[in-house]
């Protein structure tokens, strides 16, 4: 069993590990995982950055 937690609310929920590996995959930025098989566990987010194109302001003002 797997414990992590939804980031955007904080919520923490116990699952298999097979549910927890495929929500780890499609949502990476949204789940984190806390302990594995009752062990802590470190986990690492990747956040995504956007790079600047020749010093344009247009990312910063248009919403993706």
């Amino acid at each position: 069993m797997y414990k992590i937690t939804y980031l955007p609310t904080g919520h923490i929920f116990v699952i298999p590990e097979e549910e927890a590996k495929s929500l780890k995959e499609k949502y990476p930025d949204e789940y984190k995982i806390l302990e594995k098989n009752g062990k802590k566990y470190r986990d690492k987010i990747v956040s995504k950055q956007k790079s600047s194109d020749n010093g344009s302001i247009y990312s910063k003002v248009v919403e993706d």
